[in-house]
């Protein structure tokens, strides 16, 4: 038996040399012309997240990420890529971390992006802690923005996470922060 290595040249032009052997008698069909509906086209968008809507994410003080993290905590700074507001406990093992990021939201209602998790209610429009992989998020949906407040290394129980969203809703709305270009 001989085998033939055969090169990627020519086992293309096989395949596009080649072709169908075959002709089908008959003619081509058009696709069926989409029928007529009284009812409203469908959004043809989905809302989309916009990072870095503000210059400075800092919802949160230092008060503001202590009473989560229930510990002091370093003064928390607004920088990397995407811009995320960032702090870590000064004590406990392990150590705690927390971060605010902001987002707009084009295209739909920041409640449209809400993930599934347990609602805060009479926080921003909606709020839901979320569980995830690097720990509780809370995310608020407050006027046209969606604000995530991540928490890792810590458990915060339902009053220090509304009490720290209408921190975070209320820093929002301050009316020197501005709307975020569109």
């Amino acid at each position: 038996m001989r085998i033939v290595l055969v090169g990627p040249a020519v086992l293309v032009a096989v395949l596009v040399l080649g072709g169908c052997a075959v002709a089908v008698p008959g003619r081509a069909v058009p696709e069926p012309a989409a029928v007529a509906s009284s009812s409203p086209p469908a959004a043809s968008r989905s809302p989309t997240l916009v990072a870095d809507v503000l210059t400075d994410e800092c919802l949160l003080d230092a008060d503001g990420f202590a009473l989560l993290l229930e510990a002091p905590v370093e003064p928390p700074a607004t920088g990397g890529e995407p811009r995320a507001c960032t702090t870590a406990a000064t004590r406990g093992t392990p150590r705690a971390l927390a971060s605010v990021n902001v987002y707009g939201v084009r295209d739909g209602s920041p409640v449209d992006l809400l993930r599934s998790g347990r609602e805060l209610v009479g926080v921003g429009d909606a709020a839901r802690v979320v569980e995830t992989v690097g720990g509780p998020t809370l995310q608020i949906a407050a006027g046209e923005h969606l604000v995530t407040i991540a928490v890792a290394e810590r458990e915060p129980d339902d009053g220090r996470w509304a009490e720290a969203a209408a921190r975070a809703v209320a820093a929002l709305m301050v009316g020197e922060r501005g709307p975020w270009p569109r």
